[in-house]
This record gives structure tokens, sequence and C-alpha cells, in this order.
């Protein structure tokens, strides 16, 4: 038996889906977060989770794919917002012409509640003929019995609420009042991008403190702890300078990693996103861009593979290729451990470098996407109510994101680390050899000429860079690996190599999810320049900044 979870963008199709699954998707409260079906069996049940639709008439690509799956369904459950259920009744309608086997699902009835509002359920199903379930248990309980019961069409064209239904007072409480606003809003996100790099990064704070910690377990007293029970040789390099040495270095940026997320998941998971993606429509507008576009970009500092996906419910092809060649200039999670590890030699109190990179790309995009010219799409999205969020959904998200963080250091870091480790430390022939006689040493050298004029003259920071197109983790995991005394850069070379660095094209995961969203030609092309943009702006940075060095 396939059931489908249908309904509008934002009423909460995929945390209902996760919760009759056990699955672990991805939520947030935006339009755009499912981008495609997603599928789960579970007991000979197949659940599909289809993106938000508002009608059968195909407003984006992501619509039609919902469109088709709903075709094919045995059981359609039609997740409805408790908050706009009048609102949601047209595709009800839509549903049970197509598909007799309908169950409504309201969520959001807390909010419906503190709104003074109020749901009869057994007066909406009698009202509307179709079963209605307000919590997992009871829609389990209809799905079971649902199957044996004869598909009700009748009374398709008089769906009516007959007082089952009051939506409360639905003027906006003084929360939104504040974040509906224009000048509010961006000053409040602002101050809140400030707040999460002050925690993170500014000495003696959370984030540094608990980097500082992790740096000393990880290195210090677990890498002497192995250092001193391996036999000395090429094994116990191996593990040591390779394995712990490289993968365990990014491990310590896991504390500032968690700050970041957790300032990202506070502001979706409280309906503020929403509401700087509603007031800053005009603004992206200038750019070529729309308010939607805002959900992509501040995606962007959390994952650029995952920023690109979320344009697939951009109704304009247009703006979504304009979004996708600007994202990568937004710094990801996986840049911020380059960065630091950068940055920090540089100055006592990487927080005010950081910050300035990190507007400086929001910047960049934004000009580039002005520049590339064209219009922008008409918004159509839902708002969330702004509120406190749920802790626990908060928590939850958080372990994703760290989890996912660790795995990749776990799997993907830890064996470029030990690929790294045996091409440097052997020949062509396959001989030990000293790291400046390695393979990777006459690899790195052909390449070296593009960064000295950045003024990196060792091949192994030019290898470093070199290998971020992989995976950005890996620049500092290889830094750490190859150059456990730091990188030797004055301040000129830092600044370019930081520049080189937040321009320079995503991980091969972001490119891989370019050319499923806009094409192999475009995605490769975009790459190319974005390249070519990022050894100017590193040649240029190191000349300006030669200037006053």
């Amino acid at each position: 038996m396939k059931v489908v979870l249908a309904g509008n963008p934002n009423a909460g199709k995929t945390t209902l889906f996760n919760a009759l699954t056990r699955g672990r998707l991805p939520t947030g409260n935006w339009h755009g977060v499912t981008t495609r079906p997603a599928y789960k069996t579970v007991k000979g049940v197949t659940y599909a989770d289809v993106p938000g639709m508002y009608s059968f008439n195909g407003y984006s690509m992501e619509e039609a794919s919902a469109a088709e799956e709903i075709k094919s369904a045995d059981i359609v459950v039609n997740v409805v917002d408790g908050l706009t259920l009048e609102q949601s009744l047209s595709l009800t309608r839509a549903l049970l012409a197509l598909n007799g086997r309908v169950v409504l699902y309201i969520t959001k009835l807390g909010q419906l509640k503190r709104r003074g509002g109020r749901l009869d359920k057994d007066k909406l199903s009698a009202a509307l003929g179709v079963p209605v379930a307000t919590d997992v248990k009871q829609l389990k309980r209809l799905l079971c019995a649902l199957p044996s019961a004869a598909p009700r069409r009748e009374n398709i064209e008089k769906l009516s609420l007959n007082g089952a239904y009051y939506g409360g007072n639905c003027s906006l409480t003084r929360a939104e009042r504040l974040f509906y606003n224009r000048a509010f809003a961006p000053a409040f996100f602002i101050a809140s991008v400030l707040a999460m790099f002050f925690l993170a990064f500014f000495p003696h704070m959370p984030g540094d403190a608990l980097k500082t910690l992790c740096e000393d377990l990880m290195t210090q007293k677990f890498g002497g702890f192995v250092r001193a029970g391996l036999p000395d040789g090429k094994f116990r390099s191996f593990v040591c300078d390779g394995l712990i040495g490289g993968a365990g270095g990014v491990l310590a940026f896991v504390p500032q990693l968690a700050v970041l997320y957790l300032f990202l998941i506070l502001l979706d998971e409280s309906g503020v996103m929403s509401a700087l993606s509603f007031v800053t429509d005009g603004i992206f507008g200038k750019a070529g861009l729309s308010g939607r576009a805002a959900f992509s970009l501040i995606s962007g500092f959390g994952c650029t593979a995952a920023a690109i996906l979320t344009t697939r419910g951009f109704s304009s092809r247009a703006a979504q290729r304009r979004t996708v060649a600007v994202l990568a200039y937004i710094p990801c999670g996986a840049k911020l451990p380059v960065f630091l590890t950068l940055l920090s030699p540089l100055f006592s109190d990487p927080f005010p470098a950081v910050c300035a990179l990190y507007f400086a790309g929001i910047t960049l995009a934004l000009v580039i996407s002005s520049a590339m010219g064209g219009r922008g799409e008409v918004m159509l999205s839902e708002v969330t109510p702004v509120g406190l969020p749920s802790p626990r959904a908060v928590l939850k998200k958080l372990y994703f994101h760290i989890k996912g963080f660790i795995i990749k250091v776990a799997t993907a870091v830890l064996i470029f680390c030990a690929v790294s480790w045996l091409l440097s430390n052997y020949t062509f022939t396959l001989r030990p050899c000293a790291v400046e006689d390695s393979m990777l040493a006459a690899l790195s050298r052909a390449a070296l000429p593009l960064f000295v004029p950045m003024g990196i003259a060792d091949w192994r920071l030019a290898y470093a860079m070199i290998s971020g197109f992989a995976a950005k983790e890996n620049i500092a995991a290889t830094i750490s690996m190859l150059m456990p005394g730091g990188t030797g850069l004055g301040m000129a070379a830092g600044l370019a190599a930081a520049a080189f660095v937040l321009a320079c094209p995503a991980c091969i995961s972001a490119f891989s999810a370019a050319c499923k969203e806009v094409g192999f030609k475009y995605a490769a092309k975009i790459f190319a320049l974005q390249l070519a943009f990022a050894f100017a702006c590193g040649y240029v940075v190191r000349f300006v900044a030669g200037i006053f060095d």
C-alpha cells in the first residue's frame, strides 16, 4: 500500500513523515525544504513525502513531481496547517476529486489554541466527509481502517467547515509586528550573526574555550597516548601525523560549528528566517532575486549542496540559475575551520576578520547577482508565525547537523588524510622517502605557480588549497597534517589565501547538486568562472594588502 503525504508548503509533511517512519529527513520553516519525493517502507506500507503544492496546476517543478505521486497513491494524507485550514480546502477538494481515500491530518493546533482558535475534530470530519486526525496515533488507526472503507466522493463542491473550526485572533502578535518591520528584521539578523560570531570565536567565549579543550584532548592527550604506545616508524607516523593530526585537527572545530548551526536553527524554528524572507523581498528583487532566495542564501551558511537543492522550489528557471551561481560565495560551515586555520596565527582575536569574511561573502553574492542582470521571480511562499522554538526540535536538528559533520570527518576526510599521507611518504616507485621527494610534492609543485602570486610559495599549502575542491574540510586537515607548525604566511598572503577560499567554487557535493538542478553544462560553466574569479581575488588581495603590510 502506498500512502502519500500531501499539502501546502510548510504544513508539516516531513515532520509527520519522520514520525510515521522514524526517518530523519531535514525539516524547516520555508517553501522548498522538500524538493523531491522521499520514500520509506514500514511494515508493508510505503510512505511518500512529496513537495508542498497549492493545486494540480503546476506552479513549479516540485509541484509537478508531487502531483505525479498523488495520482499513484492508494491513500492520500492531506496535511493541513491548523492556522490556515480554510485556505487549504481548495487543495483538499482537488485531492478528493482525484482520490476518494483521503485523510486530513491537522498540524499546529497548539498555535491555533494560543490565538484563541478552536477545532472540533468530529464536527470537521462530519462536515467534510473525510476522516480527520490530530496526532500520529489517531492517523495510524485511520490508515489501518480506511482501505476497507468505500471511497467517498460526494459533496466535493460543498466542502464546508460548518462551525467546526474557528481560526481565532488572526491579528499579528507583538513579535510578528516587530519582525515584519522592514528595518527591524534585517537589523536583528545582523545582530544575531554578530552574536553568533562573538560566542563562537571571541577569546574565552564558549566556542573558543571548547575548541581549545578539544584540541588538547584530541591532538595532545589522545595523540600523545597513541604515539607513546606505537613503535617509531612509518606506521606511527601514518596514525599520529596522518589520521589523528589531519582529521583530528578538524574535529576540534566542532564546538564552534555547533554555535554556528545553533543560531541558524533558532532563526529557522522561531520563524525569524521566514519573516526575513518576507521583508527582504524588495532588497533581493534589486539583485535579480526574490525574498525566497534568503532561505537558500542563509542555508548556504550550513551547507552549499543543501542550499542548492532548496532552489528547486523556484518558479523561475532564471532565478534558480542565478541563485545557484552565487551560492558558492556564501561561506559554508566547512569553510569555517579553514578561515580559522589561516587567520588565527595572524590575529590574536580572529573574531573581526571572520565576521568580515562572512559579510563580504553575502555582499559578493548580491553584487554578482546584480551584475548578471535579468529579472527576479515573483515571490510566493508561506510565512511562518514568529514564536519561541521547541527546545526538542532545536536540539534534534543540532544533533543531526553535528552528527553529519563528524561522520563526514570520520569517513571522507579520514580517507583523504590517509591517501595524502601515503602520497607524501612514497615515491612513484613506491619507495619510502622524505616528504620533499614524494609523489605529492612532485604533483603539487606543478600547480604551485598558480598560487605564487598570492604569496603561497610552499607546495604543501598549494596542495591543501587544491584539496578543498573535494571537501573544504580537507584544507584544514591537510594543513594540520603536512604543516603542523603552521602555514608561515604573512598578513598579506594569509588574507589572500582566505579570499581565495571565500571565492572559490564549492565542493564536489555542491557541484553534483548543481548538475542535478541546472544541468552539467551550466554547472561546469559557473565552476570555471568561479575558479578564475577566486584566483583573481587572491591576486588582488595580495597586491593591495602587500602595500599596507
